[in-house]
């Protein structure tokens, strides 16, 4: 009879995250989305097709900060004045598998481009959604932000880093 692998210890669920803004944490954070992508172009001579590819530019990165305690939100939000959309602030978050082994992951330079709630009735009423941009992401310390001659490399050395 074959053996197949077990998978249990492979996947990794959100464990918590930390905001850092003006000295104070903030914890009450339920859930984090984000994105950041690598823009590129194509090369091209004379003919039609494209004759290879440019190092590309990575974008700003975009996310959404979803908190589970409106008040603490808005106690945050609220510590951010005059200016709640301009100022900068980290967040870290911890994903763990069954085995307890931890990823890591930094986003640094963030900002808060939207605010958005949802009111229902319900035990998990009233989350506070704030979109946020970021400047720069690291997986377990490894910075996602390389030069041009790293680029290639660099990108199988985070995704092996989820594998």
């Amino acid at each position: 009879m074959p053996t197949f692998p077990d998978y249990g210890n492979f996947a990794f669920s959100f464990s918590h995250a930390t905001v850092m803004v003006n000295g104070s944490i903030y914890t009450a954070i339920r859930n984090i989305r984000l994105s950041q992508r690598l823009q590129e172009s194509a090369v091209y001579g004379t003919a039609r097709a494209p004759l290879g590819r440019s190092a590309g530019q990575l974008e700003m990165g975009q996310g959404t900060l979803i908190f589970s305690d409106l008040n603490e939100a808005f106690t945050m939000f609220g510590d951010m004045a005059p200016d709640p959309f301009f100022k900068t602030f980290s967040i870290d978050y911890v994903l763990v598998n069954e085995a307890l082994q931890a990823r890591t992951v930094e986003l640094k330079g963030c900002r808060f481009i939207g605010l958005d709630i949802d009111h229902e009735a319900g035990p998990e009423s009233l989350p506070a959604e704030f979109p946020f941009s970021f400047l720069s992401m690291s997986v377990d310390g490894n910075a996602l932000v390389l030069g041009v001659a790293s680029l290639l490399s660099g990108i199988t050395k985070v995704v092996s880093l989820f594998k």
